[in-house]
């Protein structure tokens, strides 16, 4: 059965989704200092942290997640403190 993935690019806080979402691969982008990243389940960043990790400085990484994709109950939130990761995030609404 095909999925139809969305993406979304963020780079600073903000909502991937406004609702329930299931999330099938990240691609995490730093600038020269790199940085932590998170998405939270949830519509602000009040919520619980369901995938985080580091971007290192001047680096891509795809972390895929299409054998065991991860569900968003309340909404898809980014959480990227500082502005030198970019995300590029994978989903279905």
């Amino acid at each position: 059965m095909a999925v139809n993935v969305k993406t979304s690019i963020v780079n600073s806080d903000g909502q991937v989704t406004t609702g329930v979402g299931v999330v099938y691969g990240v691609i995490a982008s730093a600038a020269a200092t790199g940085g932590l990243w998170q998405l939270n389940d949830s519509t602000d960043d009040g919520g619980t942290d369901l995938l985080h990790g580091f971007a290192q400085a001047s680096s891509q990484s795809f972390i895929d997640l299409s054998n065991t994709p991860v569900h968003f109950n309340t909404a898809i939130y980014a959480d990227i403190p500082g502005t030198n990761v970019t995300l590029t995030v994978l989903y279905t609404e």
